[in-house]
């Protein structure tokens, strides 16, 4: 039985390889039909795929371009024809196999280079930078690319004329909780475009190596009248990094004074809701016992 299925399956590779010859001599009759009595003239055509920012004289050393012989009917008016129209240029984009090279796919470094204001899509939106380390950025772990909520910091004790009592004293309040300094949500979900010199990158873009720029700095893409506000807080922020899922909602101050802090309230033990409800704190019950 095993050598039966053994003959079939040669015979059936036998068979596919005979298809296939003839196939490709079918496909080769039919270019050369079409060929035939037409002009041939010299292309530059891409022998490989190159990436984005290949030098020309890279791409000609290397032979991933090369000239070729193509019908004149189908070569586009704007093809290059020498080797030498490439060798002081780079690709502009991935330029795939096979494909004709013509004028705009090289061009000057300067043309190639993405400026950042190129990146800024959105004509009513501008670019700012903030200068915040550390803790206060997620510790460094921030990305172009990245979300983040933006808290600065309220100044309780000056704004309403709190006395801080010295350590360890109790609370002029009565026993009540004092903080002297509150953060607030100024933004949510606002877009990263780069953190120190790693940009966010283009599509097709290639990033060979990041500016010498502080990773403290950290650039963001909101409309004028949001970096209006944000640069009047002069970097004075928190940052909170927010999945690809998250939907801003507003948020209310914390209250002053405070009389119980989320860990000694019955109703927000942790951060974390119950399913049941959401994940919503102000939607957060007790839980299944609590007096």
């Amino acid at each position: 039985m095993s050598q039966r299925r053994t003959v079939i399956l040669l015979v059936a590779i036998v068979v596919g390889a005979v298809a296939a010859f003839l196939l490709f001599n079918y496909v080769r009759g039919i270019e050369d039909r079409a060929n035939r009595g037409a002009q041939l003239v010299t292309a530059i055509q891409a022998r490989e795929q190159i990436p984005r920012g290949t030098e020309g004289s890279d791409a000609v050393a290397n032979g991933l371009v090369g000239p070729t012989q193509v019908p004149a009917n189908v070569r586009p008016s704007t093809a290059i024809q020498t080797l030498d129209e490439i060798e002081l240029k780079v690709a502009l984009f991935d330029i795939a196999e096979n494909t004709v090279i013509v004028q705009g796919m090289f061009v000057d470094r300067a043309e190639a280079a993405v400026g950042f204001r190129q990146r800024l899509k959105n004509p009513m939106q501008t670019a700012i930078t903030i200068d915040v380390a550390g803790a206060r950025a997620v510790g460094g772990f921030l990305v172009g690319g990245d979300r983040v909520n933006m808290m600065i910091f309220e100044d309780l004790a000056a704004l309403e004329g709190i006395e801080v009592p010295a350590e360890g004293e109790a609370p002029a309040s009565g026993g009540l909780s004092v903080i002297t300094q509150s953060a607030r949500y100024l933004y949510q979900d606002v877009l990263i475009v780069a953190v120190g010199g790693d940009v966010l990158p283009e599509p097709g873009e290639t990033v060979e190596g990041a500016t010498q720029v502080s990773p403290s700095l950290i650039t963001l893409v909101v409309p004028p009248r949001a970096a209006q506000w944000i640069a009047s807080f002069d970097s004075n922020f928190y940052l909170a990094l927010t999945p690809d899922d998250y939907e801003p909602k507003a948020i209310e101050p914390l209250p002053n004074p405070i009389d119980l802090l989320p860990g000694e309230n019955p109703a927000f033990l942790t951060p974390y809701c119950d399913p049941e409800y959401g994940d919503d704190p102000d939607e957060c019950f007790a839980p299944e016992g609590a007096q």
